[in-house]
């Protein structure tokens, strides 16, 4: 029976970043995740997963997990940050620059970005598509550093313990099995699923209700 190929992939890379918490614990937590926020196409949710499950295991602690987690997230945030506010300029006329950033995304970005400023930075980062363009165009608008570490901060904090704390279960219930890792991704997907519907039912809101508010006379 053949198997498919991609799936194997996303158990290799899960098995990976279980072995690399074993082996370096909060080390590799914070900092694959700072890697993963800094751009490099390594979604978060695998590592939380993982760390939820070395939780679980027994083998790491729950709030030092999540305190490693999320200074992995925001230091990385906060690179992405002064990308955009020191070498904003520079980097988007690089050859990666334009490969990250088309004119087409650029323009879609900047208008999200002056038309619903601070609300943009939380949303965003609950969106992994727009995340690093949001965060890169919060620098280079020079949105104050204290505003965009705190509302940074704020969504990393809805989702970061909950993710962990849903692997731990599923780690704490099926031990060190397989059952374990394919419980808890089920239920990280569907959690993060949920969190994406109801953040972009709030951005259809705000977009519903920026068209209703008429100019003042």
């Amino acid at each position: 029976m053949q198997t498919n190929p991609l799936q194997g992939i996303a158990d290799m890379d899960l098995n990976f970043l279980i072995q690399a918490i074993s082996q370096y614990r909060y080390l590799a937590m914070f900092g694959i995740l700072f890697i993963s926020a800094m751009g490099v196409p390594l979604p978060e949710e695998p590592l939380l997963v993982a760390s939820g499950l070395s939780v679980g295991w027994g083998t790491s602690q729950y709030h030092l997990s999540v305190a490693a987690c999320l200074a992995g997230i925001l230091a990385g945030d906060l690179w992405v940050y002064f990308l955009g506010r020191r070498g904003g300029k520079w980097f988007l006329q690089t050859r990666l620059g334009s490969l990250v950033f088309s004119e087409k995304r650029q323009r879609r970005i900047e208008h999200l970005y002056e038309k619903h400023g601070a609300k943009t930075v939380f949303l965003g980062r609950f969106i992994p598509a727009v995340r690093f363009g949001v965060f890169f165009f919060a620098g280079r608008h020079r949105m104050p550093i204290s505003r965009f570490l705190g509302l940074n901060a704020l969504g990393a904090m809805v989702y970061t313990p909950l993710w962990i704390w849903l692997s731990a279960v599923a780690g704490e219930r099926f031990s060190r099995s397989l059952a374990a890792q394919k419980a808890a991704e089920a239920w990280v997907q569907k959690g993060s699923l949920i969190l994406i519907g109801l953040v972009l039912f709030v951005i259809a809101l705000m977009i519903w209700g920026a068209g209703k508010k008429k100019p003042a006379a």
